[in-house]
């Protein structure tokens, strides 16, 4: 059975989850920045003696990578960015710089997500969903056995993400939404990228933007 386990980092108050069955994990947009998060997540993934398959990351914006290269350097794994965020994710030192994030440390060596529909990690096995708005070539990680999607910054319980940051745009976002997210099932419980969790049922009938 599939465990989600989250974790609530950095001045942005960003979700990073793991993701696990069995031994093997993978962790989803890593915001860890200062020194008691790494401990943190460091600590959690030693205790329970995983495996780290990979790092993923539904967008590049700078709060949802504080904590690649960090884990990266630990773990020696795999990092998959979206590809049409590649040049985004390269700007992220000076992002980061125009953010106070003095401390942060890129990692280079990202592999690229293209068309791919489904990813497989060991035992882990998600739905690719392409959710543009927020930024330009966001995805969801959708979980279908276990009725859960990682959602990053499209939706939130009751509101949905910026669209004033770099490749946002507001009605791009709105039919990621509806045309996308909304099709993986009313019972899917949203794991987003900010805030608490919500069910796709409850959003349809309740959130203000979308109804």
């Amino acid at each position: 059975m599939i465990q989600i386990k989250s974790f609530t980092f950095n001045d942005f108050q960003e979700n990073t989850y793991i993701i696990s069955r069995n031994n093997q994990c993978i962790i989803i947009d890593p915001g860890n920045y200062y020194d008691n998060e790494n401990i943190e997540i460091k600590n959690f993934i030693d205790s329970k003696n995983f495996i780290v398959n990979c790092i993923l990351l539904t967008h590049c914006h700078i709060d949802h990578i504080l904590g690649v290269k960090y884990l990266q350097d630990i773990f020696n794994v795999d990092v998959f960015i979206p590809a049409g965020e590649e040049e985004m994710y390269k700007s992220s030192e000076n992002i980061a710089v125009l953010y106070g994030l003095n401390s942060y440390n890129h990692f280079e060596g990202v592999k690229l997500l293209g068309s791919e529909n489904k990813l497989s990690f060991g035992d882990i096995n998600f739905d690719v969903l392409n959710v543009p708005g927020h930024s330009q070539d966001h995805r969801a990680f959708f979980l279908k056995d276990e009725k859960a999607c990682l959602s990053g910054d499209v939706l939130f319980k009751n509101s949905i993400g910026r669209t004033d940051l770099p490749g946002g745009d507001y009605d791009t976002l709105i039919k990621s939404i509806k045309n996308t997210l909304f099709l993986v099932g009313d019972d899917v419980t949203i794991y987003p990228g900010h805030g608490p969790l919500t069910l796709v049922k409850d959003e349809i009938e309740q959130n203000p933007f979308l109804n």
